[in-house]
């Protein structure tokens, strides 16, 4: 990590001097015409059609209609599997990490590593576990990576003062440097039945998995909550629990989201894409309140990813030459990575952009801090993990596990022998 950070200020320092441009491998022929569909879900969308007047400075002659339906695993995964199966559908459609396993094999997906495309000739260029993700056994690519979501703990500082706790960012990663710390020293930060450490146990459990590499099922299908991490995780999640560190919000809902607007939160894990939603939603007026550290880490290692989406064009398209000037535009161009990173934190998965001065500068909203220092890192170092088509029923079943574990309602035994059975009796 020392070497990358050294790396990101020599970067610094000779910006001024030169900038590099980010390769444009397999460029498009920019005066291909048409109108091509895209397929999304919210926010997507949005970020889509602010990028629709930059993309038509490069490609005059085609238009782009998106449609985002709401949520990535539910309606949009619905409607996307109808089309694939009738054979109808968009030209372009996005795929969220979480559906990638469920949805990579079917044959309707352009390869790209074939001619015209060839997306073998620069798909190194993506973050080495998104190039996994898309490649299957045989070699065909079924998408490109657009965005990852290196985790990391971002963290009230003036929560952290007020507590008598460091609040610089290095400082605070080192004194939050494994989840045991992470447990004691938060409870300095709760006042009860007012504010609390974090949100959910499901960041811990999430983040301390994704560090050790261990999926829920693994390359043979296998689930695998045996696995001493889950016990070692919900055992931190009981601690939490038991300590009032966790809120009795359920993520993502408005009670807790509101809880960002009213200082109940004194810390989130989750990718830096977050840092879109506490600057766009959920903490519009704390501008030089937040900052980033690494998470604490488990075995020493500190980085996970959170999140991640591709994208791919159907065989049912009936102009493919379109649809892969946009995707290879969306993925790959400058200015395209440069507006969704700076107007929507999202973090590209094109490895060249995160040399680019657009990545690597003194943001306002985090107090000056320049957070692509904590974030290029986890990017750099985050151990690939097994994707399953089951995914989403093994997280749906740990999710219980967790909220009844931290709600002390079962014993981490109870709980873990619940999950498992619930798993297995749908598999």
């Amino acid at each position: 990590m020392k070497l990358w950070l050294k790396g990101l200020a020599a970067l610094s320092l000779g910006a001024a001097l030169a900038v590099p441009t980010l390769a444009q491998e397999a460029t498009p022929n920019t005066d291909i015409s048409g109108t091509i569909s895209v397929w999304t879900w919210p926010n997507n969308d949005r970020t889509f059609a602010a990028l629709m007047p930059t993309f038509n400075e490069a490609y005059p002659n085609i238009t782009v209609n998106v449609q985002g339906f709401p949520t990535a695993n539910d309606a949009y995964l619905n409607n996307l599997q109808r089309a694939l199966l009738s054979g109808s559908g968009p030209d372009v459609a996005m795929i969220e990490i979480s559906m990638m396993a469920l949805l990579r094999e079917r044959p309707q997906w352009v390869d790209l590593r074939q001619a015209p495309y060839n997306a073998g000739e620069f798909i190194e260029d993506f973050a080495p576990f998104t190039v996994s993700n898309v490649t299957l056994s045989e070699g065909k690519i079924v998408a490109l990576p657009k965005h990852t979501g290196p985790g990391g703990m971002f963290y009230r500082h003036d929560i952290f003062e007020e507590a008598g706790l460091p609040t610089e960012p290095e400082e605070v990663a080192a004194l939050l440097s494994d989840w045991d710390s992470f447990i004691e020293e938060g409870k300095k930060l709760v006042v009860p039945n007012e504010r609390w450490l974090i949100g959910n146990g499901e960041e811990i459990l999430r983040a301390m998995t994704a560090q050790t590499g261990i999926s829920y099922f693994d390359a043979d299908g296998n689930l695998l909550f045996d696995e001493p991490v889950y016990r070692e995780a919900l055992e931190r999640v009981r601690e939490a629990g038991e300590a009032g560190l966790i809120s009795p919000f359920t993520a993502w809902s408005p009670e807790w989201q509101g809880a960002f607007q009213r200082g109940q939160l004194a810390t989130v894990l989750y990718g830096n894409w977050f840092g879109g939603l506490l600057k766009r939603a959920y903490a519009t007026d704390q501008s030089g309140q937040w900052a980033v550290a690494s998470a604490p880490g488990t075995d020493g290692n500190r980085s996970f990813n959170s999140g991640g989406d591709y994208i791919g064009i159907l065989e049912t398209s009936q102009n493919k030459e379109a649809a892969w000037a946009f995707v290879h535009w969306l993925v790959t161009n400058d200015e395209s990575l440069k507006q969704q990173y700076q107007n929507d934190d999202l973090y590209p998965a094109y490895m060249p952009a995160l040399e680019q001065d657009w990545m690597n500068f003194e943001d306002p909203y985090y107090g000056g801090q320049n957070v692509n220092e904590i974030f290029a890192p986890v990017q750099a170092e985050m151990v690939p993990v097994e994707l399953d088509e089951r995914d989403t029923i093994a997280i749906a079943a740990m999710r219980t596990a967790i909220n009844n574990v931290a709600r002390g309602v079962a014993t981490v035994d109870e709980a873990l022998a619940a999950a498992k059975a619930e798993v297995e009796a749908k598999m």
